[in-house]
């Protein structure tokens, strides 16, 4: 039977890349995004075509129609990643309840409910895998506050659904990045530039570079990893 892979936020950078990596080893899979026609085309564009759905991951409602309807379509879910996000750089003094309430729901709350809705079917087909998109950054950082709260949820959230979730063949693991690709929001360069000095590897690294990390720790070779966080982020752990 066909192995079924679910991308959030898949239709540009990273996301893009992950479900264009995974087509290519022969899942289908689900592009996601706000904008479901972008979602159809990427989807129809596949190496090994997929199927799309249109979600807000910032209401719960939303999040609920996407896994009715991955149950009701396919039956099976093999593999989940949380890789949407949403960020609106300010600190903790200009942070406002709405702010706050759009970052924490697109960034955590739907990483903890798509993992929710997801193990449900994972566990009715004899488990399966769950990666998370989160930061490689072991600390805070200035004038991102809401999104780094949310990231470092995400890091706990990954061990801990790890924990819960073993005992049903259903592996947790997150991928950590740098700065890889475009910023989140931007589809362009023009405010990343690819050279950067400040990181060992003297460059920002490709959206392919974290999609080899997803689609290894989604594989069977990767099958006695547990609650990790693999590093993508060109060192630059190593400097900061």
């Amino acid at each position: 039977m066909e192995k079924v892979a679910l991308v959030t936020g898949s239709t540009s950078n990273m996301g893009k890349a992950i479900a264009e990596h995974l087509a290519r080893q022969g899942f289908l899979v689900i592009v996601t995004s706000r904008h479901g026609e972008e979602a159809k085309a990427v989807a129809a564009a596949l190496p090994h075509e997929g199927a799309s759905f249109e979600t807000d991951f910032a209401d719960a409602q939303s999040i609920e129609w996407l896994f009715a309807f991955v149950r009701e379509k396919f039956g099976r879910l093999d593999v989940l990643v949380n890789n949407v996000a949403y960020t609106k750089n300010e600190s903790i003094l200009e942070c406002d309840l709405g702010t706050w309430e759009q970052t924490i729901n697109t960034n955590l709350r739907s990483y903890f409910l798509c993992t929710k809705f997801a193990a449900e079917i994972m566990k009715m087909n004899g488990g399966g895998s769950v990666v998370n998109i989160t930061v490689s950054a072991q600390s805070g950082s200035k004038d991102k506050f809401s999104y780094m709260v949310a990231k470092g949820g995400v890091n706990y959230l990954t061990q801990c659904a790890a924990l819960d979730l073993a005992p049903f063949n259903i592996r947790v693991n997150a991928v950590g990045s740098g700065l890889v690709g475009t910023a989140v929001g931007y589809r362009d360069f023009s405010n990343r530039p690819y050279e950067n000095p400040m990181l060992p590897a003297g460059h920002i690294g490709e959206p392919e570079d974290v999609a080899e990390a997803v689609a290894f720790l989604a594989s069977e070779r990767a099958k006695y990893i547990y609650g990790a966080m693999l590093a993508v982020d060109g060192g630059l752990n190593l400097v900061v």
